[in-house]
């Protein structure tokens, strides 16, 4: 009877945990989702490529710190496949090439909202 208690405590600190982090990375994907859209797109577009550096740099620096606690609730493949696309969005606003950076933006946009989907309480995703 003790293990019991123990296991249905230890699970509902486990999904409690999880909630907050759902709460508090959801607005935090959101926002750098609305950032890469409404800041860093129009100036990779309109090749204004310092503006799209550092603005993307700010992106990069938050998705860096979001990171660090996706990857215990996450799974690790797809945590690094939009770091992955992270970095290569930065290389090519750095190269300045406005097709492949608009590309890797918009694949960038959703594999966060892939992400997000993923952090979900539901009954799919605790098993």
């Amino acid at each position: 009877m003790r293990s019991l208690l123990i296991s249905i405590l230890s699970l509902a600190i486990l999904v409690g945990c999880w909630g907050i982090f759902y709460y508090s990375s959801g607005q935090d994907l959101d926002q750098i989702i609305k950032d890469c859209e409404d800041i860093v797109m129009p100036a990779v577009e309109g090749e204004d490529w310092d503006k799209a550096y550092d603005n993307f740099k700010v992106q990069y620096d938050r998705w860096h710190e979001y990171r660090k606690g996706a990857l215990f609730f996450l799974d690790t493949q797809e945590v690094n496949d939009a770091d992955s696309t992270f970095a290569k969005t930065l290389m090519y606003i750095k190269a300045k090439d406005v097709s492949n950076g608009s590309g890797e933006l918009l694949a960038l946009k959703e594999q966060l909202k892939f992400l997000h989907e993923n952090e979900k309480i539901s009954f799919a995703n605790i098993l």
